[in-house]
């Protein structure tokens, strides 16, 4: 008997880490400001052309510019002029910490910093950063979101994106 009391008592403490997970993920609410700023901030520093779905319209492009289109063009040009692939130019955030300068019901100031290592595979990365190999460059920057389409997004000069 006392067997089986065991096995009901995992059982129901799993159950009930699994009904907790599923409420934190719920109430988990990721249209805010600095969730937006992080995740432009992630895709912009790893070259990812996502980052367009993070910037209002005016910047994003309307067919005839593109502006993340040509500033990843301008990075891989960048890199071969350099000598290095474009993998090479990617970077990965560590350490990221965002504060709210101010914010109202359509427009917010979210100040991003936060710590970059290159990129260029995820194990050169993580050993670089274990064995401190490798440079770690510092971000700090102040980005502008409006929101549009009740989502947030960037819309201003980010970083060093020609907007």
């Amino acid at each position: 008997m006392k067997q089986g009391d065991r096995f009901m008592t995992i059982i129901s403490v799993v159950i009930i880490g699994v009904i907790l997970q599923i409420l934190l993920l719920i109430a988990d609410n990721p249209n805010t400001p600095a969730k937006t700023a992080v995740a432009f901030t992630k895709a912009y520093f790893n070259l990812e052309p996502s980052m367009k779905d993070y910037l209002c319209s005016d910047f994003a492009g309307n067919g005839e510019s593109d502006i993340v289109s040509e500033y990843l063009t301008q990075v891989a040009a960048d890199a071969k002029i350099s000598g290095f692939d474009f993998n090479y130019m990617r970077s990965q955030l560590y350490s990221v910490h965002t504060e709210i300068v101010s914010q109202d019901n359509s427009e917010a100031e979210v100040h991003v910093t936060a710590q970059r290592k290159r990129n260029i595979n995820p194990i050169f990365t993580l050993v670089g950063k274990f064995f401190f190999i490798g440079e770690t460059y510092t971000v700090d920057e102040t980005l502008k979101l409006i929101k549009e389409d009740g989502k947030w997004k960037v819309c201003d000069r980010a970083f060093s994106l020609k907007i």
